[in-house]
């Protein structure tokens, strides 16, 4: 019993080192063994003892991160449907960026551009599957419900476009160190200009048949 605080202590020291050393270096240049002695482990092997491999590693940093984003997510989904904005494009743009937003907006955070690693390496690609991506995967077909008179091809292929806008402005934000305005209550203006960019990709006109 006496050592479990021990191991989860441990196992975030691991995530939080993984983050910053993939963002610094990519995910392929660092082996886990590196990963381990960043987080002040003696032994170098902890980081495959805690999670097995790199892949099961990058999982448990979104894991991680998604855990609060999910929360909040699901808190401003609840209240769309409560004040019957299910069916409203923005309402559901805003419950996928703004969460995002608020979790990158303190100094010293590398989520954002981990995101953006991830999204551009071929070799990781979590399915987003996991109990903490549950507001994710229900806001996303909340999008898509707002997008019934498009062709589903057309939809999709515009959701990657939009999750690729997403993930890579929130990344330069959070490497230019552009954080909430006020205490926090409120999201940072370039988080409503990409809900303006991401709303405005989404219902353009269809210019293909």
């Amino acid at each position: 019993m006496a050592t479990a605080p021990v191991r989860a202590g441990t196992r975030e020291r691991l995530i939080v080192a993984a983050e910053r050393l993939f963002v610094e270096r990519s995910i392929g240049a660092v082996p886990l063994r590196e990963v381990s002695a960043a987080a002040g482990q003696r032994n170098t092997a902890a980081a495959q003892y805690h999670f097995g491999s790199k892949e099961a590693l990058v999982v448990a940093i979104v894991e991680y991160r998604m855990q609060p984003i999910n929360e909040r997510r699901l808190t401003l989904l609840a209240d769309m449907q409560a004040q019957g904005q299910v069916r409203d494009l923005r309402s559901m743009m805003e419950a996928l960026v703004f969460p995002l937003a608020a979790a990158v907006g303190s100094q010293g955070s590398y989520y954002g551009r981990f995101l953006a690693q991830l999204h551009s390496d071929p070799n990781y690609s979590p399915t987003y599957d996991w109990d903490t991506a549950t507001s994710f995967r229900l806001a996303r077909k909340g999008v898509e419900d707002c997008l019934v008179d498009l062709p589903d091809l057309v939809v999709q292929e515009r959701l990657r476009m939009v999750a690729s806008l997403l993930v890579h402005t929130t990344a330069y934000h959070e490497a230019a160190a552009c954080h909430q305005d006020d205490d926090g209550t409120k999201a940072p203006s370039w988080a409503i200009m990409l809900v303006d960019a991401a709303c405005g990709l989404l219902t353009a006109p269809l210019s293909i048949p």
